[in-house]
């Protein structure tokens, strides 16, 4: 039996969860505060966590460090308000599994617990999966599959810079496929999940003995992927250290494992990935310059969904579309209204974030077309919010919301006494988003 660990201080939701997946073949385990749960991960052996963004005695985020330091391979789903979908697409950066907003519905949960736990336990059919995806038809995203059809026969080194949820995995899936090695593994890892003590072996493997709970040798992803294609996100997170032996791995071809100086060749092609802009953590002295060059050899840029707004509809079918498949509905379209707001909505999960919502709407529907009525009330605030400063560009309220803004980002550029990386997590975005403020406000940081 599957045991789930659920994390979280409202009873009304913990006894819900409980009988849910008592119910359905798991056995479930309740805490009420981070610090209690922490205690029965530290005790006990769970296959999943199911962690509430906010806690009466921590956050998620800091949670989440926690328990992946314990055991980094125990999948965590967040549990949050739809308000928080900008924090849990944060945690998702910090290597959590996926995230569910409330209110809770049994068969959205049940479907998100089984299919994460089905990815752990078959992680080579998820590594050569044959998802079904779409590209849109925006002119930005026919310009990039025309960059994917160029680049995917050659040997050459591929950076792919995009928000979190853009779909930069199945850019980096798509050049695989057309790539002379299709047949061969698709191994893709999240850099920024792996922690930094175990980053070396992950990537890289060891063996028996060379340090504390190597029981037996292991492999690490190079070796996975060898003769295939290694997809490496979020990059950015790895180590000085760890960059350096990956240094090495690109160019020599040949990796070690921790604890042996024997060398072992790989021949792996390698797409890396990032939302933010590298050339900045190379000014900050975070990301090895002649390692930025050596994976830069063709760079992808993927645009936010909010900059291809056209293709918004063609994903929301196709999302309804799995949807359905999934929940058993026959849901045939979407009201004009529902239309009009996907496309005011700003998607600061991008794909994901649309697709979660999708899939809740068919589950909420109960005719055949999905109405406003299956959106959560945040949802419907945010649009409102979205709307007034798109149509008064030039009003007196929108030019004093700018220099309010700018005015927090140069306090926050102050008190990190203008290093960007610093000022850009007192302002809880990235550097690339920093960036792109300073030049849009012309802030003049000589």
């Amino acid at each position: 039996m599957r045991k789930i660990l659920v994390i979280d201080d409202d009873t009304y939701i913990c006894n819900l969860l409980e009988n849910l997946l008592n119910n359905h073949g798991y056995k479930a385990t309740i805490a009420y505060k981070g610090s209690s749960g922490l205690d029965l991960f530290k005790k006990e052996e769970f296959n999943l966590v199911l962690l509430d963004f906010r806690l009466p005695d921590t956050d998620g985020l800091k949670m989440l460090s926690e328990i992946k330091k314990i055991n980094v391979k125990v999948p965590v789903i967040i549990i949050t308000g739809y308000s928080d979908v900008r924090i849990a697409v944060k945690l998702m950066k910090a290597g959590a599994s996926d995230y569910i907003t409330k209110p809770i519905y049994h068969e959205e949960i049940l479907q998100l617990i089984e299919k994460i736990l089905n990815q752990k336990a078959e992680p080579v059919k998820k590594s050569e999966s044959k998802e079904q995806f779409i590209t849109g038809d925006s002119r930005k995203m026919r310009e990039i599959m025309k960059m994917t059809e160029l680049v995917a026969p050659t040997k050459m080194t591929v950076l792919i810079e995009g928000e979190t949820g853009s779909g930069k995995e199945y850019i980096a899936r798509a050049i695989h496929k057309k790539s002379p090695r299709s047949n061969k593994a698709f191994i893709a890892v999240d850099c920024g999940a792996i922690p930094k003590d175990l980053a070396n072996s992950e990537l890289f493997g060891h063996v028996k003995g060379s340090f504390t709970g190597a029981i037996n040798d292991k492999a690490g992803v190079f070796e996975q992927a060898n003769g295939g294609t290694l997809f490496m996100d979020e990059i950015g997170n790895l180590s000085l250290d760890i960059q350096t032996k990956l240094l090495r791995a690109l160019q020599e071809r040949v990796i070690s494992r921790v604890g042996d100086d024997r060398n072992i060749p790989v021949d792996v092609r390698i797409i890396v990935a990032t939302n933010e802009d590298l050339k900045d953590s190379v000014k900050e002295n975070e990301f090895r310059e002649d390692l930025y060059h050596r994976v830069n050899e063709f760079k992808i840029n993927l645009p936010a969904l909010r900059e291809r707004k056209e293709d918004i509809p063609v994903f929301a079918n196709f999302f309804m579309n799995q949807a359905n498949e999934d929940l058993g509905k026959n849901v045939q379209t979407f009201d004009t209204e529902v239309t009009e707001m996907l496309q005011d909505y700003p998607w600061y999960g991008n794909l994901r974030e649309l697709k979660n919502l999708i899939k809740r709407s068919v589950l909420l529907t109960k005719g055949s077309e999905i109405t406003t009525r299956c959106f959560p009330d945040e949802f419907h605030q945010e649009v409102a919010n979205a709307k007034p400063l798109k149509k008064q560009d030039k009003s007196g309220l929108k030019s004093a919301s700018i220099e309010a803004e700018k005015d927090i980002i140069l306090k926050a550029l102050e008190e990190a006494n203008y290093n960007k990386s610093k000022a850009a997590k007192l302002l809880n975005i990235d550097r690339k988003t920093l960036y792109n403020k300073i030049n849009q406000f012309k802030i003049n940081l000589n």
